[in-house]
């Protein structure tokens, strides 16, 4: 977040947490506080242009989850890092940042950690936001383990889980990505989260998200970017919602918060009315 955090509206720090300490950027004023949350194998970095535009309307804080990005975690990665880990680690770092209540906007895992969040803890929650998020159900322990020695076996991380670089063909088959230099910062991304990628994803296979979806009070917007694969996990999850709804981010990637940073932000003002 080099280009964030030396910007002088813009602060960058680390919050303690059980386990390690939490990295984050944030900047802007406003009534309202917003959350941003990255993808599996991604960093706070990735949303420096949809924050810019968000801090001149509100207080905006870009968090580096568990074992990602900045945030440092002590001692080696369990198997499995659990959504109520994760989340909980957040909300902890939140209120030590002084946040008694905020708007959440995640990609990818980050939309998941929010969906926990807005179940758990409902009045903490104003607003969810999901960019590209696997909101389905739970897989069993088994499948995970043998999802994890495929994912070896194909060459997509070593022996040691330590993620191997993708194939911009892969990426754009994937994930609707078009753009080279994002690409390449998801490798550079990926490097950073390291071995921590692995248990994440393992932690959101393990959670069974359509059984918390009719506890969120809070209204949610589930995007998605309609070049990505991840509309398809749009209408059961709305279907199970109190106040839900969802919209495309057209010609975008299943990170448009990257490729569509301008239509991004419009769609997230647009939805909290600011």
């Amino acid at each position: 977040m080099s280009d964030l955090s030396a910007a002088a509206d813009f602060k960058e720090g680390y919050v303690p947490v059980v386990g390690g300490k939490i990295h984050y950027v944030a900047g802007g004023e406003g009534d309202q506080t917003i959350v941003l949350l990255h993808k599996l194998g991604g960093w706070a970095a990735e949303w420096r242009w949809v924050m810019k535009i968000l801090a001149t309307r509100m207080r905006t804080i870009a968090i580096d989850l568990t074992g990602h990005g900045g945030s440092k975690m002590n001692g080696e990665p369990p198997f499995i890092t659990t959504q109520e880990e994760m989340a909980s680690q957040l909300m902890a770092a939140l209120n030590a940042m002084g946040e008694e209540s905020v708007n959440i906007v995640g990609s990818s895992i980050g939309g998941c950690v929010g969906a926990v969040c807005s179940a758990f803890w409902p009045e903490r929650i104003n607003a969810l936001i999901t960019v590209g998020s696997a909101l389905g159900g739970a897989a069993d322990r088994g499948t995970l383990e043998a999802d994890a020695a495929t994912a070896i076996a194909n060459g997509y991380f070593d022996e040691n889980e330590n993620p191997q670089p993708r194939e911009h063909a892969y990426m754009e088959d994937a994930f609707g990505m078009r753009n080279p230099a994002h690409m390449e910062e998801q490798t550079l991304s990926r490097h950073a989260a390291g071995r921590w990628i692995q248990p994440s994803a393992r932690g959101v296979g393990l959670f069974d998200y359509l059984a918390i979806l009719p506890r969120i009070e809070a209204p949610v917007l589930v995007t998605y970017g309609t070049n990505g694969n991840y509309g398809r996990f749009s209408e059961p999850a709305i279907a199970l919602m109190k106040n839900g709804r969802a919209e495309g981010i057209p010609d975008a990637s299943a990170f448009p918060h990257q490729d569509k940073p301008e239509e991004t932000a419009t769609t997230i003002m647009t939805f909290l009315d600011l």
